[in-house]
Order: C-alpha cells, then sequence, then structure tokens
C-alpha cells in the first residue's frame, strides 16, 4: 500500500512541512505523507508493509486559532456502549500519510449544526429515489449521488508522463490525467457539500517539480534536501506546501480520504475537505504525485463537516482505496465549533454502535477534529446511522444513508 505525507499548520509553517504518502507503484497502491509539527519524525516509517504513514505538522489553517491543536491526540471510547478501549487501534502498518497545513481558513461560517454539514444544499432536489437515472447535479437523493459518483469515477486514468527522472526532466502529466485529479478532489467536496475548487497552472507547475523530486530519490520529504537529485527550489516549495504520495495523482485521491497510517490527524482528508481549500496545484509522473494545498482561499462555509457527510452516501467509498474509512475512521472537522468534549453517540435500526472516538490534532485543514472507529461492527449498505454529539457549545446531529452504487 502507498504511502503520504501531509503539510504542516500555519503556527508551525516555518518550522514543519507538508503531507505525503508512501508506498508502491500506481498499480500496486501508493502511500502519502503529511506535514507534522517540529517534534514528530519527519521519515516515513515500515514496519514491513507494502507503505507506511507518517504525520507531519499541521497548519492552522482550518480557522481561528484553539486550544484543539496543541498537545496529543485524546482517545476516548463511548461508555454508553461498553466499548473496551483496548479492543481496536487506528493505526495501519499498510499505508502511511500526512497532510498539508492551511494558511488562513475562516472560522466565521453560518451553516447550521444540526441535520447538515452547511447552512444550504449546493444543489436542487429533484425528488428521485432510485439508484439509476439520477441528477448529477443532485446530493441529496441516492439516484442523483450515485449518478455522480459514477460519472466522476467513469474515467481514473492518470495518462503516461512526458518527464524523464534520469535527466531530472520533470515534464509533465497529461490533462486529462489533471482533470481526473481534480475531478476525484471536486466529487469528494461535492459530496460533502462543499464548492468546487480550481487548479492552478503555477501551482501545477512546482507540484509536477516536487513530483519529479520524490520520483528521482525515491522518497518522500516535504523538506528535501539541495542534494537530492533533479533538486529545484520550486520543486522543494512545492514539497513543502503539498499532501505527496507514492501513487500517480488520480489513485492518490482516495488514498487521502482513507488516509491509513494517521490515527491522530486524519489530516489529508481533511485538507480535501477545508473550507479555505483552492486552487490546488497537482503534479504527477506515473509513480509519484504532489497536490499542493496550502494557501487556499476556497469559498466553503460549512461550520462543521462530517464524513460520511448528511444524506445519501455511496457504499463504494467505505472502501474505496486500500482502507475502509470503517477501520481509518469517520470524522467531524470544524474551525468554528470547539470539538474538544465531544461525546458521540451512533445509532442504527434503533441501536446504539459503540465507536473510538479519538480527538485529532488541530491545523490539519480545520482547527478541530474528532475520528470515529466502529468497534466491532462495520457498516451496511441501506443501513442509516443517526450521529449525535454532545458536550460542545453547540451540538451536531445528523444521519447518512449507505446506498449502492454499483
Amino acid at each position: 500500500m502507498p504511502m503520504l505525507r501531509s503539510a504542516p499548520s500555519l503556527a508551525l509553517l516555518a518550522l514543519t512541512l507538508p503531507a505525503c504518502y508512501q508506498g508502491g507503484g500506481e498499480a500496486s497502491g501508493g502511500g502519502a505523507s503529511q506535514t507534522a509539527p517540529a517534534s514528530a519524525s519527519d521519515t516515513d516509517t515500515d514496519s514491513g508493509a507494502a507503505a507506511t504513514t507518517e504525520d507531519d505538522t499541521s497548519s492552522s489553517g482550518g480557522g481561528g486559532g484553539g486550544s484543539g491543536g496543541s498537545g496529543s491526540a485524546a482517545t476516548t471510547d463511548e461508555t454508553e456502549t461498553g466499548v473496551d478501549a483496548g479492543t481496536t487501534d487506528a493505526t495501519t502498518t499498510d499505508a502511511t500519510t500526512t497532510d498539508a497545513t492551511t494558511t488562513g481558513v475562516d472560522p466565521t461560517t453560518d451553516a447550521t449544526t444540526t441535520g447538515s454539514s452547511s447552512s444550504s444544499s449546493t444543489t436542487d432536489d429533484t425528488g428521485d429515489t432510485g439508484d439509476t437515472g439520477g441528477d448529477p447535479n443532485d446530493n441529496t437523493t441516492p439516484a442523483g449521488v450515485c449518478a455522480r459518483w459514477k460519472q466522476d469515477r467513469a474515467d481514473l486514468s492518470n495518462g503516461p508522463w512526458s518527464g524523464d527522472a534520469a535527466a531530472c526532466n520533470a515534464g509533465d502529466t497529461t490533462p486529462q490525467g489533471r482533470a481526473n485529479a481534480l475531478k476525484m478532489i471536486n466529487l469528494h467536496r461535492w459530496l460533502a457539500d462543499l464548492p468546487p475548487v480550481t487548479h492552478d497552472p503555477p501551482r501545477d507547475a512546482k507540484a509536477q517539480k516536487c513530483a519529479l523530486m520524490m520520483h528521482a530519490n525515491n522518497a518522500l520529504s516535504h523538506n528535501p534536501p539541495m542534494s537530492w537529485k533533479c533538486y529545484s527550489a520550486d520543486g522543494a516549495e512545492g514539497a513543502g506546501k503539498s499532501n505527496i504520495a507514492t501513487t500517480s495523482g488520480v489513485v492518490a485521491i482516495d488514498l487521502y480520504m482513507a488516509d491509513p497510517g494517521n490515527p491522530t490527524t486524519i489530516g489529508h482528508r481533511r485538507w480535501i475537505l477545508a473550507n479555505n481549500l483552492g486552487p490546488v496545484g497537482l503534479g504527477s509522473t506515473d509513480k509519484y504525485s504532489c497536490m499542493w494545498v496550502i494557501g487556499g482561499n476556497g469559498g466553503g462555509n460549512n461550520e462543521w463537516t462530517a464524513w460520511p457527510p448528511p444524506g445519501p452516501f455511496p457504499f463504494q467509498a467505505i472502501k474505496a482505496s486500500w482502507e475502509s474509512i470503517d477501520s481509518t475512521g469517520w470524522t467531524v472537522q470544524s474551525s468554528a465549533i470547539n470539538l474538544a468534549g465531544a461525546q458521540v453517540k451512533v445509532t442504527s435500526d434503533g441501536q446504539d454502535r459503540p465507536m473510538k472516538v479519538t480527538q485529532l490534532l488541530g491545523g490539519y485543514g480545520s482547527t478541530y477534529a474528532i475520528s470515529m472507529i466502529p468497534q466491532g461492527w462495520q457498516s451496511q449498505v441501506g443501513k442509516t446511522y443517526e450521529v449525535s454529539i454532545s458536550g460542545i457549545s453547540q451540538p451536531i446531529n445528523y444521519q447518512f444513508t449507505l446506498v449502492d452504487c454499483l
């Protein structure tokens, strides 16, 4: 499995680097890593699996500063469900991920805090209820969600890389490959009721030089030394502001969303779901890729964002990559609501579903975030899950239904 590394937080930007993912090649999988704080290790570790993950420093870019970004992540188990704290562990040895830090997310948003992750839907409800023939612009019905899921994932090709590592020629990914990677980013943002992002040619160029450096050295780093093969200042800048992975750019997006190996941050996912993401920079070889995420000015206004999000959600998204999000964790992130005291209750069919809750480190696309890992059970297609988060200033309540989009 590939590896990831993510970028640092704004507060620690001068001391830390972005994220990356390391692992196998494009065909077999890859890895990613995200930038970790200065106190964190900046080298990926491998426990014998195809890939490993590590967390780099995060930035405070999820919004205004808060206490949620300091210290180590705290893990709590839902006592009401009788979960044994020692029965499961969110860490994985198959992939490594780290996420980039953000710079300047607006913590003031107007979204409602119950039943939805944003103040209003970005699409119109057409009333479709089936799984086929839906409006791919409608994220409120199973038919619309499945239509968009199938449409945007019909072509996941990256295309050939025109560069040459031996000659230190960065070349470029194909226009279709870059378009497909951007399409994957925006598919996940659409599902979470966030606005789409664009890519920026200057950032693309630096991300491409970043990907060349990773490829030429067969390694991931947010702070590559000048002694590296094919070193360039532009490539080093891209490395310091990107999520990076040992897969091609299109494949990396699913890997970032699963984010295995980063139980204290889940930072790659949070960057993709950040309110202020965009424009991004996308660079890729046939084995390595860099996704510039730092310094965004996106227009998202979600007060909180959940993954899986409220409403119909493709069952296939639960395990679209090497790891299921049932094992890496569901998440709720916010820069407006301090989630430090969050108490989570998940129910389905009138029964409590035990969850392991972890306070995630701040700064990776949001100031605050929690992960929730099912204990002794797995998500099932056709089921509806009600999530209630209390113990915070503004309780959060929502539900999602897993729909089969095959």
